[in-house]
């Protein structure tokens, strides 16, 4: 966990952490190599993280939402894609000089950000000149605001070096993206200092197909850049699978009715854990996620063409066949949550995503699940989500055995047909969900679980198409057919 020394007082910004850090204490990661010791026995066995599984919540995300927080240690904030956050405030001094000011730091990132898209007094976004002085709402003049993106070369606050004897040149707070507040007067504020947040554009990712480094709210780029990052697990390039995580990007930047498939939001704080944050940031592409062989490699939830077409010839031993989950892993309803600037950057419910068919399978007995999407930042999205979460929940079938040397070049993921006359099978696509390599009779296997599956999860074929909002039904083209709510 990475936390940042904050300031109760003055006197909290100690000599020896200006030394280091320039006020800034940073304490090791803990949790990223149990997890890594936890996945990696897993994965040997082809596990898969997949964000949108039956029955399991995606954990919401924890930042500093829209509040400023002072403690003695807080952990710091990652920000991906852009959204509103609060801080923590690290540093608060009254001036030396003219006790009428009061300083206050607040970091908003534990890193370099792209940009302050806006700063908002207490729910009331603001506008600041070019000196830094707020120029609108009730405290227009009685604020000065100093942004810090967190570059390596920033240099400390000016006026701080005057204000407080405390504040050296060595307090640059190099790495972490804060703002200086300077307020006037206590008079002027007589409910408290107010709160100051930020929309923020977050942290500049790489991308493998330019192999250039921009900001970015593509969820394939940015799950990467936490895989490298020193506050995620610190992988090496050799051992991203660079061929998935393009794919993966790709798809998320397809167009869907004009807009990206996919994007990525939002922000956590690093005391959660690592298969937490991944899980989250995973969500907002609907994806999976996994290690093989020491490499990691992402999906995103799209319409795939099969790779391989297996036969009985294949197989190795009997199959084992399930036609229908269990009743508690069963669901017909889709309820959750999205959070961005349409939601006023707060948690809010987006349109339940509901089917009459399966309703009807279901002997009209509402089952629900809840999928909470707090890196997704629009509620048209969030039901996209939702729609090929319910639908890829209703291909129930599962086939488990045995295969034999061809099943070698399959990996998580990947679509194959299944040809079984036995089975009354007839090049029918199931997906990969589970892999591992055995033997069996003396004789190499490869021993998987297969997951029915078919292209209408993404198309939405079901006869018709709900449009974004849920209201107007829509053909394949995203021609209106008819007003029905579904």
């Amino acid at each position: 966990m990475a936390e940042i020394a904050l300031a109760l007082g003055s006197t909290a910004i100690s000599a020896a952490g200006a030394a280091s850090t320039g006020g800034l204490t940073f304490f090791s990661l803990t949790g990223t190599q149990a997890f890594m010791a936890h996945f990696a026995v897993r994965a040997a066995l082809g596990y898969a993280l997949n964000a949108l599984a039956a029955n399991q919540k995606v954990p919401t995300s924890r930042g500093y939402q829209n509040v400023n927080q002072l403690g003695p240690a807080l952990p710091h904030q990652i920000i991906y894609g852009e959204t509103r956050v609060g801080g923590a405030i690290f540093y608060q001094v009254l001036d030396i000089t003219d006790d009428r000011y009061l300083y206050r730091c607040i970091a908003f990132a534990g890193h370099e950000i792209d940009s302050y898209q806006a700063i908002y007094v207490n729910d009331e976004e603001v506008t600041i000149d070019a000196n830094g002085n707020v120029t609108s709402g009730i405290h227009a003049n009685q604020i000065k605001i100093t942004k810090y993106l967190g570059t390596d070369d920033q240099l400390a606050n000016e006026d701080l070096l005057v204000a407080s004897p405390e504040w050296s040149s060595r307090h640059t707070a190099k790495g972490v993206a804060y703002i200086v507040a300077r307020f006037y007067r206590a008079s002027n504020f007589p409910n408290g200092v107010p709160t100051i947040t930020a929309r923020i554009r977050g942290k500049k990712v790489y991308d493998p197909r330019t192999s250039t480094t921009a900001w970015s709210d593509n969820p394939a780029l940015i799950i990467r850049d936490y895989l490298t990052s020193d506050y995620g697990l610190e992988e090496i390039d050799a051992n991203i699978n660079s061929s998935k995580f393009i794919d993966a990007a790709n798809a998320c930047d397809d167009l869907y009715l004009g807009e990206k498939t996919y994007t990525c939001n939002g922000s956590f704080l690093l005391d959660s854990s690592p298969e937490d944050n991944i899980r989250n940031l995973l969500s907002s592409m609907g994806g999976t996620f996994w290690n093989f062989a020491g490499t990691w490699a992402i999906l995103a939830a799209e319409e795939r063409d099969p790779v391989l077409e297996l036969t009985e010839d294949d197989m190795r031993g009997d199959l084992e066949i399930a036609t229908r989950f269990s009743r508690r892993d069963n669901f017909n309803v889709v309820k959750g949550q999205y959070k961005g600037e349409a939601s006023n950057d707060q948690p809010d419910n987006f349109k339940e995503v509901s089917s009459g068919i399966y309703l009807a399978e279901d002997n009209g007995i509402r089952a629900i699940s809840e999928l909470n999407l707090l890196f997704t930042d629009n509620e048209p999205m969030a039901r996209r989500i939702a729609r090929r979460y319910l639908r890829r929940n209703r291909r129930q079938i599962t086939v488990s055995g045995s295969f034999g040397l061809r099943a070698l070049d399959l990996t998580i993921g990947d679509n194959v047909t299944l040809t079984s006359e036995h089975l009354g099978f007839s090049q029918k696509l199931f997906e990969v969900v589970d892999w591992r390599m055995g033997m069996q009779d003396l004789q190499i296997s490869v021993t998987m679980i297969l997951r029915e599956m078919d292209n209408e999860v993404f198309t939405g074929r079901l006869g018709v198409l709900e449009d974004e909002v849920g209201n107007t039904l829509l053909d394949e083209s995203g021609n209106s057919l008819e007003a029905i709510v579904a």
